[in-house]
């Protein structure tokens, strides 16, 4: 004959569903939107750096640009001071050229060659 084997002799596992202590629950809860929040703290104050640096970068090249063009009107004042009549006849003088006079030209009359043949 077979022995009987009480069941209560024997160990049961206990099979309780996978639970959290309310307690667990709740500091899992608090560190995660701890995290949440720190995250999002530094991600405000990243892109604040971030701006402040851009805005500081476009001021500095705001004011080279302005530079730049300062300088651009002055050598621009200063190639219209070159080439002006006054100056261009400064240095004309300087090489020993001479303003026009009437006395000094000659007109030299050239026929052409369809002129010649025509009869004109």
């Amino acid at each position: 004959m077979r022995p009987i084997v009480r069941s209560a002799a024997l160990p049961r596992p206990l099979a309780r569903p996978w639970t959290v202590p309310r307690a667990g629950a709740r500091v899992a809860v608090v560190i995660g939107v701890g995290a949440l929040v720190a995250g999002l703290v530094f991600l405000y104050l990243w892109q604040g750096c971030t701006l402040t640096m851009l805005n500081t970068e476009r001021a500095r090249l705001l004011l080279s640009l302005s530079e730049l063009e300062r300088e651009r009107d002055l050598l621009s004042f200063q190639v219209a001071q070159a080439y002006s009549p006054e100056a261009l006849a400064e240095r004309a003088t300087k090489l020993g050229m001479k303003p026009f006079s009437e006395d000094r030209t000659s007109y030299l009359i050239l026929k052409d060659k369809d002129d010649e043949k025509s009869g004109h």
